[in-house]
């Protein structure tokens, strides 16, 4: 029986980068899966998005600098430290790409923080990117946690969640201008946002989470050695992000977007990535809001995500 998915490590900048391969019909175009964190790979999800997605590309992804599967080959090799040295470890991988499946250009999927390396990517190297998909799009990092702290807030209320509340009340003037001190208090908002989101483990405890993961042709008990780590090997990427806002860099892309966002986005909220849409210019753009969607709209809402992304195929 054929194996549905390739494996391998490639030797980029110095260190071993995992990649998992979906291969479809030659004529399928590639598309990159950039995950979010920094740190939180997705590799080991990408059977639910290959369940969902079919045949429409060939879908790779990638566990970056300092996750998964990239982390634990490496040891106390290769950690991450910029957001320049991880545009430069994307910028390796897909000239592999490029050379593995002989095409010139690809589709960059980025999620949440890999949105931040995805646009960027699309800015520098058109030449590269056949389309570029952002979904849990970052915009800004204060005014995303401003913004979505004051949306959960809402939320909370609407669910009369006293608790939720009380907890947030606690976390005082956020975020704070320190970034010492909002990374220690972020997890505490990260917590009770969860519970207003339902992806990949999202408010449903570890067990859940657990189950997903073994569920995953890829997954390998080690592989919850790189999920403990995650934070500590990431922390200084985590302080470089948080000054980080796409509204620095122009808007103008010579390359087509698409964003696909969930309607009720607390951790990157929809409003902005909507206003920051708005001022794009590009040879082609599409922005579809899914309703009843967070942060993971590909594994909370897959037949809306997978008619949005077909939708964005049928334009390559």
């Amino acid at each position: 029986m054929k194996k549905e998915f390739e494996e391998e490590y490639v030797e980029v900048n110095g260190i071993a980068h995992f990649l998992l391969h979906y291969p479809k019909a030659p004529d399928a175009p590639v598309l990159l899966y950039l995950h979010g964190g920094p740190g939180s790979m997705e590799s080991l999800f990408a059977y639910e998005l290959d369940k969902a997605w079919g045949d429409m590309f060939t879908q790779v992804h990638w566990d970056q600098r300092g996750a998964g599967k990239t982390l634990l080959r490496n040891k106390k090799l290769g950690m991450p430290e910029t957001i320049e040295q991880m545009l430069d470890d994307l910028h390796g991988i897909i000239a592999y790409l490029q050379r593995k499946y002989q095409i010139e250009k690809l589709v960059l999927l980025g999620h949440s923080w890999g949105s931040v390396l995805g646009s960027l990517y699309a800015l520098r190297h058109p030449e590269n990117v056949l389309s570029y998909i952002g979904t849990g799009q970052v915009i800004s990092m204060m005014k995303n946690e401003r913004t979505a702290f004051q949306e959960v807030w809402k939320m909370a209320e609407k669910a009369g969640n006293r608790k939720h509340l009380l907890a947030l009340a606690n976390l005082e003037d956020y975020p704070p201008d320190d970034p010492e001190l909002l990374l220690k208090k972020l997890p505490k908002l990260r917590k009770i946002q969860a519970a207003y989101d339902n992806g990949p483990g999202s408010g449903s405890g570890q067990g859940e989470l657990l189950k997903l993961l073994r569920r995953s042709p890829s997954f390998r008990w080690n592989d919850l050695i790189g999920l403990i780590r995650v934070m500590k090997v990431n922390h200084p990427l985590h302080l470089q992000l948080l000054s980080f806002a796409l509204t620095d860099y122009p808007s103008h892309y010579q390359t087509p977007v698409h964003y696909i966002l969930g309607e009720t986005d607390t951790i990157a909220p929809t409003s902005l990535g909507k206003a920051y849409f708005d001022t794009i210019d590009a040879p082609r753009k599409t922005i579809t809001v899914i309703p009843g969607a967070g942060h993971n709209p590909m594994y909370e809402r897959p037949d809306e995500f997978a008619t949005a992304l077909r939708a964005v195929r049928e334009t390559l």
